[in-house]
């Protein structure tokens, strides 16, 4: 289910909702910076973690969804513990394309992450095929 958190911190001075095109801009710019005051952005989107045995996780886009339409971020928010609540408020569901959520902040860049994951497993199975009838005719 997509997550029904549409609230957006308001910009103090302005008081003016930001778009999803500003929010995404800005947390480009902010992530990671190491700049101060420390701001928190909350983003959802449709990849999931493809275990490949032995040599860790790649990711890949759910079918049928747009990691440009279907991606949301929000905030910025000037608290981790509401971020957190956004974060918390995420299902991860294959069907409705939200494999993957975060936080992320000024300081350190990705704080917490959550996802889907497959697992790509190699099944061993018997056949067998039998051409002995063309050579032996008692058989």
């Amino acid at each position: 289910m997509k997550m029904d958190y549409t609230h957006y911190e308001q910009d103090k001075q302005t008081s003016q909702v930001m778009t999803q095109k500003e929010i995404k801009a800005m947390a480009r710019e902010m992530v990671g910076d190491g700049q101060t005051p420390n701001m928190w952005f909350v983003t959802y989107g449709p990849h999931i973690a493809v275990h490949d045995g032995d040599y860790g996780y790649d990711f890949e886009l759910i079918e049928g969804y747009d990691e440009n339409i279907d991606t949301e971020t929000f905030g910025p928010f000037t608290s981790y513990e509401g971020a957190l609540r956004a974060y918390n408020k995420i299902e991860l569901s294959f069907d409705y394309g939200v494999g993957q959520a975060f936080i992320e902040d000024r300081e350190c860049g990705t704080v917490t992450e959550k996802w889907l994951y497959k697992r790509v497993r190699t099944e061993y199975v018997q056949d067998e095929y039998d051409n002995s009838k063309r050579f032996y005719k008692n058989n």
